[in-house]
């Protein structure tokens, strides 16, 4: 059976092989909208399969973004990407989403092969450090694809190129710290600083700066994985800790995890341990995931406006860029200009979280 032309679309559809094309291929210049469905009908009828190449020829752009993130079974990337994917998709642009489990060679791979398919932009997520002569080759790799027209943004650290946006992790679990204190606590344990990923240690150190304004020390300090197994770890060293030298009359141990991932691999462990939460040991995280809520007990948590994150990150993404139910001269009525997206002047954005106290970290009234 020969395939289904363009041509044989137009002509079930009653249009011109000019209107057709404009329907199918994403321009901006499209008919009515009872004329644009019955061509859309014709096409789904027939089977007919519109080119790639040459929707992108007709839109200037591949309608293809490149979504990069560290690790999908942590909430706090699937919760981005989920967040990302779904507003950049309402806009007729495609999400081709990797994960590196934060590998050099995985995420250098990833960003080549994003690039040889022409993405429009490339969105990176979370923080990695891999050493001065990996992070070079990654920022030659993004800045050789900005000069080529693309566009990056990146959320969690500055990538030296594109748009940021970047927490305040210091402040934010200084903050924290600080609640707990107010709340009653005094015992603390802490995650060591993790090799290659600045934000745990930004946070942790601000949590500690926090505690050290309190004349408070911290009394565990344990080395993990920022995943959902690190938590696991957490919660069998502190049971150790606690059936050693750790005393158990002086109230709860609390403890601070660095992310809501881990804080949950710890909370649910420690319960399948047989320790109390929040009676024996205190669990706080970071990030505001959706799970910490469900958690139970609750956790304790800095609530990121993760929603919010993903929101700029598309804006930032989908500007200049003319929605297929516009024209192009409509689009730039609307927006007052046809400039370069970036002539704002604005390269970062700052997000502070909230935190929210909740029933892992409450301490019983004496």
């Amino acid at each position: 059976m020969p395939a289904v032309r363009l041509s044989d679309v137009a002509q079930d559809a009653g249009v011109s092989l000019a209107t057709a094309s404009r329907v199918l291929n994403g321009s901006a210049r499209v008919p009515g909208k009872e004329v644009a469905e019955r061509v859309r009908a014709s096409a789904d009828r027939l089977g007919y399969v519109p080119n790639a190449q040459a929707q992108a020829l007709a839109r200037s752009r591949s309608g293809l973004i490149g979504l990069v993130v560290h690790d999908l079974a942590d909430p706090y990337f699937a919760t981005i990407a989920g967040e990302i994917q779904q507003q950049l998709f309402a806009s007729q642009s495609q999400v081709l989403l990797t994960q590196t489990d934060r590998r050099i060679d995985t995420e250098v791979r990833a960003l080549r092969s994003l690039i040889a398919q022409q993405v429009d932009a490339l969105v990176l997520v979370g923080t990695h450090r891999y050493g001065t002569e990996d992070d070079t080759a990654i920022s030659t790799l993004l800045q050789g694809f900005e000069r080529n027209g693309g566009k990056v943004v990146g959320l969690g650290q500055s990538l030296g190129v594109g748009r940021t946006i970047i927490s305040d992790d210091a402040a934010d679990s200084h903050e924290l710290a600080t609640a707990l204190v107010v709340e009653g606590h005094r015992r603390f344990a802490v995650v060591e600083g993790i090799a290659g990923i600045p934000s745990a240690g930004s946070r942790t150190s601000g949590f500690i700066a926090a505690l050290t304004e309190a004349g408070i020390e911290p009394e565990l300090s344990i080395a993990a994985d920022l995943t959902r197994d690190g938590g696991l770890e957490l919660a069998a060293r502190i049971q150790e800790h606690l059936e050693g030298a750790g005393g158990s009359g002086q109230g709860p141990l609390c403890l601070f995890a660095p992310a809501d991932v881990m804080a949950l691999g710890a909370l649910g462990e420690l319960r399948r341990r047989g320790l109390d939460v929040p009676g024996q040991v205190a669990v706080a995280g970071f990030g505001g995931v959706s799970a910490a809520a469900d958690a139970n007990p609750s956790l304790t948590t800095i609530a990121l406006p993760l929603s919010e994150m993903a929101a700029q990150a598309a804006a930032w993404v989908l500007e200049g860029v003319t929605p297929a139910h516009r024209s192009a001269d409509d689009a730039e009525a609307a927006s007052g200009s046809s400039e370069d997206p970036s002539a704002d002047g604005v390269r970062e954005v700052r997000v502070r979280g909230d935190v929210a106290l909740r029933e892992s970290t409450g301490i019983a009234p004496r």
